[in-house]
């Protein structure tokens, strides 16, 4: 009876909410062709919004995942370095994005900046006509190297943050505690197994020295 009830009311929340889900989620071929302007009147997940700022806070399950703090106007300008002082071509992108060149494009690939930036002027990534811009990224930028690439895998973060840096912590809070969380836990194996290890040692030394029996465990 207790099955059939779980049974019952499992097929009663499909009844209901498929729909739903099929009203309000488009379809992948108008995601990836629509500009995505109007997305703040769709009714969409809150998750995918690419013109609209997210709000300082969101609730606490999407909250842990990378936030991305507000979108700047310089990411709708045709030349994103436009209002940016004493900006020169010449100049090498690591001279202002440093923290961009421990990336793990760069650094596990050798992937430079105008492989993925290679619009000149450097447009901004939500100017319609930029390759960067998410409704074609995944075509324009990814599939160069990333055959295949979809929407989805577009969306992940390049420029991932360093997992130990106190800024992760708002940026990307679920990274930032897991990463702790790992690094404290096998620090702790360390400090406290190697101190035992080692006087397990010394305690079979001495036994053997003295000609006693060895303790197998």
């Amino acid at each position: 009876m207790f099955v059939r009830l779980i049974l019952w009311a499992l097929g009663l929340t499909l009844w209901i909410t498929v729909p739903v889900a099929a009203q309000t989620v488009p379809s992948a071929g108008s995601e990836v062709t629509s500009t995505g302007f109007y997305r703040d009147q769709d009714t969409l997940p809150g998750v995918y919004r690419l013109y609209q700022q997210q709000p300082k806070k969101l609730d606490w399950l999407w909250s842990t995942g990378p936030y991305q703090r507000g979108v700047r106007k310089s990411s709708f300008k045709k030349d994103v370095h436009i209002d940016v002082a004493n900006y020169s071509p010449r100049r090498l992108c690591t001279d202002c994005h440093r923290d961009h060149s421990r990336d793990m494009h760069m650094t596990r690939v050798g992937i430079t900046c105008v492989q993925c930036h290679r619009d000149k002027p450097i447009d901004g990534v939500y100017h319609y006509y930029s390759s960067m811009n998410p409704i074609r990224r995944h075509a324009y930028v990814c599939a160069k190297c990333h055959e295949g690439a979809t929407p989805s895998f577009a969306s992940y973060v390049v420029h991932e943050p360093n997992p130990l840096a106190a800024p992760t912590r708002e940026d990307f809070p679920a990274l930032y505690y897991a990463t702790w969380f790992m690094v404290i836990l096998a620090g702790g194996v360390f400090v406290i197994f190697i101190p035992y290890v080692v006087l397990w040692g010394v305690r079979e030394l001495v036994d053997k020295l003295r000609g006693g029996p060895v303790h197998d465990n």
